[in-house]
């Protein structure tokens, strides 16, 4: 830490102000404490900048969150550390006050030591922001970084993502490379800086956006699943709207070279790119005889490659009739491999994501889903239930039935029959999305 330090505690509660400061006269390397109100934070600020802010915020007093978004959009202030003391605030308050900006949260009554740690916690927060400011400045000086956007140039896009493969390698942590593009409904006036913008809003502070090209930007998401990256693509779609959204490819960070999680990035993404809104997983390698083919989610396009055609939805001997033996075992072999993957990273994700928000909305709901060739998410209360059913039916279609029964009358039945290799977390959110809103009309309207 500095020599010196000053700490500034705004609160409208004088005692509290006094109790704050007694404690921190414990704290060694401190300049000097200075309090004020809410209401007289911003003039006291303007002259001079702390290092630690420490904010009282009591009763969801709203002018407190208003207090950080005003100082966090200013230049100066922007990577003032700001600790929010939590008195009667509810759980909302607090998480839009960490939406925009304040580094750590302590809850009353305060404890001498808790609040020792969390000031000094911040105090280091403050040299490593001015550390982190003065090298991004350096590196937009040699041009590494965009002056306008912060996020990595075409230049050094490269040298960029190779070191932070190489870093994820060498210490064993899970990382997920994305390649985003434009989909066909984004409007020609919207320039790449907006979307820059929110790709960046739409990812942890510790993640990283490289250019591409004109219209396709890498992301790369530290410490991240498969699972974490289909929920980056989710918000980038939600912060863009509904009139214009993204395609996008990702792939999971493992022992693949440099150059081939760029090749297949760039094929599933060229996929992903023939439909709306779409996320498509670059598969991991596939041993053949002599040499490796690199599949995307699904593999479709091996067989394309190998000029050979199945008969969709049907498996074994049917499916090998008039080919070659061992080719057409591989390729179900493939197909079900896919799936596989496809449950992990797509419906299991989907079905725990609207788990957890019936559970916190409803408390009186039966809910129970499962994954395997037959897959199903169901919600029931009293007489009134709805059913999300997945059968794999072989090759690369699997039948979906939305069911909503009603006292054993059925108020909703629909099958289709999709190909699952289009089956993104997108789709399948929306799928469930809908299901569930219809359940609870039909609830509402028992009630």
């Amino acid at each position: 830490m500095a020599d010196v330090n000053t700490v500034v505690i705004v609160s409208d509660k004088q005692e509290l102000v006094n109790q704050i400061s007694a404690k921190l006269v414990l704290l060694r390397s401190l300049d000097k404490i200075k309090s004020c109100s809410i209401e007289e934070a911003q003039n006291m600020l303007d002259g001079f900048n702390p290092n630690v802010l420490i904010l009282h915020c009591a009763n969801n007093n709203i002018q407190a969150v208003n207090l950080v978004k005003r100082l966090k959009k200013q230049d100066i202030y922007k990577n003032l550390p700001i600790l929010l003391i939590n008195e009667n605030c509810s759980r909302e308050l607090v998480i839009e006050a960490f939406d925009n900006g304040i580094t750590d949260v302590l809850f009353m009554p305060i404890i001498d030591y808790e609040l020792l740690i969390r000031v000094i916690w911040c105090l280091k927060k403050n040299e490593l922001n001015l550390s982190i400011e003065s090298r991004t400045n350096f590196l937009t000086t040699l041009g590494v970084l965009q002056t306008d956007t912060g996020v990595y140039t075409q230049k050094y896009c490269d040298e960029f993502l190779k070191n932070e493969i190489s870093q994820s390698k060498k210490y064993s942590q899970r990382a997920c490379l994305m390649l985003i593009s434009q989909d066909k409904k984004y409007p020609q006036q919207k320039d790449a800086k907006e979307l820059i913008e929110i790709i960046k809003k739409s990812i942890r502070l510790n993640d990283s956006v490289a250019i591409k090209d004109v219209d396709k930007f890498y992301a790369y998401l530290q410490k991240t699943k498969l699972n974490g990256a289909y929920s980056v693509f989710e918000r980038i779609n939600n912060n863009l709207g509904s009139d214009c959204g993204i395609n996008a490819s990702v792939v999971e960070i493992q022992e693949q070279k440099f150059e081939d999680i760029i090749e297949a990035l760039d094929t599933a993404l060229e996929k992903a790119s023939e439909n709306t809104n779409s996320l498509i997983v670059a598969s991991d390698f596939y041993a053949q005889e002599e040499n490796q083919i690199l599949s995307i989610d699904g593999p479709k396009d091996i067989l394309k490659k190998q000029e050979m055609k199945i008969k969709e939805e049907k498996l074994g001997t049917e499916a090998m009739k008039g080919a070659d033996s061992a080719f057409d075992k591989n390729s179900i072999k493939l197909f079900n491999q896919a799936y596989q993957r496809k449950l992990k990273v797509v419906v299991a994700p989907a079905f725990k994501k609207y788990e957890n928000i019936l559970r916190i909305k409803k408390h009186d709901l039966a809910i129970n889903s499962y994954t395997g060739t037959k897959s199903m998410f169901s919600v029931s209360s009293g007489e009134v239930s709805a059913t999300c059913a997945l059968e794999y039916s072989g090759i690369e279609k699997v039948v979906v039935r939305l069911t909503i029964m009603d006292n054993d009358q059925k108020r909703l039945f629909e099958t289709e029959t999709i190909d699952f290799t289009i089956l993104d977390y997108r789709k399948m959110s929306l799928m469930l999305s809908e299901l569930i809103d219809k359940f609870i009309i039909v609830l509402k309207k028992k009630s």
